[in-house]
């Protein structure tokens, strides 16, 4: 996947969509976490037999839960078309099998889950890589401190 179309088609529109959504920080955060989880869009579904989906690689359980507790994830998938009002009223949500096929959903869902957790998204690469390890990837994730921003210089 070329990175410079996921960015300009993709991350950055979808960001300034969502109300407080879009800084230097959330594009470099969502970037990263597509950089190492998707192995740069080579995945849409988790290599061998785990759950996670999409260029994000978020798990169902996961994605189900940042519908359940996010503040601001119902309010802002009405104002970007993801829930219809009838959906918003009802509290339904999209399935996760969505972030399969829709790039713009997977960029929604990783800036709601970062939403959820406290503190600001650090502004350089080293400090995002360590963050996400330990608010994006699980304690027993793969990943190391700097997987993320390994992964983020080969793309």
């Amino acid at each position: 996947m070329n990175k410079d179309q996921i960015v300009e088609l993709v991350i950055r529109p979808t960001l300034k969509a969502i109300p407080k959504g879009y800084t230097d920080e959330s594009v470099l955060a969502i970037t990263m976490i597509i950089a190492h989880e998707s192995k740069r869009g080579e995945y849409i579904k988790q290599a061998g037999t785990g759950p996670a989906l999409g260029l994000i690689q978020m798990e169902p359980r996961t994605h189900d839960s940042t519908w359940k507790f996010g503040d601001s994830i119902r309010k802002n998938a009405l104002k970007l078309g993801i829930i219809t009002q009838y959906q918003y009223d009802r509290f339904e949500h999209p399935p996760a099998e969505r972030l399969i096929y829709d790039t713009r959903y997977n960029v929604f869902m990783a800036r709601q889950r970062l939403f959820m957790k406290k503190g600001a998204l650090p502004k350089d690469v080293k400090n995002m890589s360590k963050y996400l390890k330990q608010h994006w990837n699980s304690a027993g994730g793969a990943a190391d401190n700097y997987s993320y921003s390994d992964d983020y210089a080969r793309w």
